[in-house]
């Protein structure tokens, strides 16, 4: 049976990477349980930042990572639910809540350390075997899409294409 959404090619462009990060997710998520670990995949942007930067609000994670105040506020109640980081109010500013890993987080983020390299080993090697330039046009791709979104440069095209009409 032929794949529907590779077939499609660039109209699925955004399905493709969903699917291959949803796939990815889950055989890392495996690699966790294999390692009696309850880490989840979506957890490792935000812990691997308090790990090199200490303690940051939830604004400037978001900043940071490129993702939503809404999402970086959706894992720090997972974090904190699991154990893995802890919560104080900003001494200047009591309405912004600061984040650092709790002391838990800290053993846990030593105990995955090795995990985590492997994983980055075999990324590397994946990359390396079928397609070398990957992570290099992938930041490529995302620095265009900042410059310029996809719906200006699809606005862009329909008004070329009601233009050649006319």
């Amino acid at each position: 049976m032929t794949d529907y959404v590779r077939h499609k090619g660039a109209a699925a462009f955004g399905t493709r990477l969903r699917r291959l990060s949803e796939r990815l997710d889950r055989q890392v998520q495996a690699l966790y349980r294999e390692h009696d670990s309850a880490f989840q995949p979506r957890w490792f942007a935000v812990v691997g930042a308090l790990r090199e930067k200490g303690v940051l609000s939830v604004g400037e994670l978001a900043g940071l990572l490129g993702i939503t105040h809404a999402a970086v506020s959706q894992l720090r109640g997972e974090l904190i639910k699991a154990g893995l980081v802890q919560g104080k109010s900003d001494p200047a500013d009591g309405r912004r809540q600061m984040l650092e890993l709790s002391a838990a987080g800290k053993r846990t983020v030593s105990q995955l350390q090795p995990l985590w390299a492997a994983i980055a080993a075999a990324t590397e090697a994946l990359c390396a075997d079928v397609a070398p330039n990957l992570l290099r046009d992938l930041g490529r791709i995302e620095d265009a899409v900042e410059t310029k979104s996809i719906a200006i440069r699809t606005a862009e095209i329909l008004a070329a294409s009601r233009a050649a009409k006319d």
